[in-house]
């Protein structure tokens, strides 16, 4: 594949050129229809896989059968670290919000290509040990903050910061659904629903339509 398409991938846009070449060889393309299954919890399979184009979730189902949804992706994003180095069955479920493309590496690719280039491994080591620091306060916010600020960070987490006029503003463009809020803030829809109120009233959010504009959040 054409490698000036991974450097728009943070997790690649620093590696040298002939790294970016390398991996160019061995990396396939494929694109999804929106609402695929990409990933399934338990599957067999060892792919790095990187977002092209397009929307992906992240999810788990939960003891009763309740979707927990843990992240949103979109393009330059990655997925399927966990396989790819510990070999072992995927940790969670993917599927499209959208038509999505992907840049593939499988594994023994992976592992050949470390050999001559490390660049790979070192950036993904810290990208690893980054996820690791958010899971920590992820699980902490569940531990210690009520629904009210859990609802807020996941908020935070969902925004976009653009510079207008001079001044920064955070926003969501496309909000998900009540229900999908609650699944990523580990709550009810019903308590989500007070939440956004609540967040509204005080001024710390403006609800428009499916927009969602950031004004402050509570700490």
């Amino acid at each position: 594949m054409n490698p000036n398409k991974l450097k728009l991938i943070p997790l690649l846009a620093e590696l040298p050129e002939d790294e970016l070449q390398a991996l160019g060889e061995i990396m396939i393309e494929r694109s999804f229809p929106k609402s695929a299954s990409v990933l399934q919890e338990d599957e067999h399979s060892t792919n790095l896989m990187f977002i092209l184009d397009g929307k992906a979730r992240v999810s788990l189902a939960s003891n009763d059968g309740k979707e927990v949804v843990l992240s949103h992706l979109s393009r330059g994003d990655f997925f399927g670290e966990i396989s790819l180095l510990t070999g072992e069955g995927r940790s969670a479920d993917v599927s499209t919000l959208e038509p999505c493309k992907f840049a593939i590496l499988s594994q023994e690719a992976f592992h050949s290509h470390i050999r001559s280039y490390p660049g790979l491994l070192l950036s993904l080591s810290r990208e690893l040990a980054l996820r690791l620091r958010d899971a920590s306060s992820k699980i902490g916010d569940l531990a210690l903050l009520d629904v009210y600020r859990r609802v807020a960070r996941t908020l935070q987490g969902l925004a976009t910061t653009e510079e207008r006029e001079g001044k920064k503003i955070h926003f969501i463009e496309k909000r998900p659904t009540h229900q999908e809020l609650a699944a990523m803030a580990g709550t009810s829809r019903e308590m989500v629903t007070r939440a956004l109120k609540g967040l509204e009233e005080d001024g710390c959010i403006v609800i428009d339509g499916k927009c969602i504009e950031i004004l402050s959040l509570p700490a």
